[in-house]
């Protein structure tokens, strides 16, 4: 069994208009991880769960993992 990974998250809401009238919440999730630099995710509030929000910061970390950093002549 893969050994679970612990990340350090802090949560903040952003309501935005609709082209609607009406009001979106998304929340923001910036994610502390031991070995790379924070991430963050966005979720709508009205979807938001603990178990959502596990799901896209593990596959965030999985992509930002297996990219290849660019690099540029200076």
């Amino acid at each position: 069994m893969a050994e679970r990974e612990e990340v350090t998250v802090r949560r903040s809401e952003l309501s935005l208009p609709t082209a609607e009238g009406a009001t979106r919440t998304i929340v923001y999730v910036t994610y502390f991880s031991r070995d790379m630099p924070p991430g963050l995710v966005t979720i709508p509030k009205d979807e938001w769960t603990e178990a959502h929000e596990a799901e896209l910061i593990k596959a965030d970390l999985e992509a930002r993992r297996k990219a290849k950093p660019a690099t540029v002549k200076l």
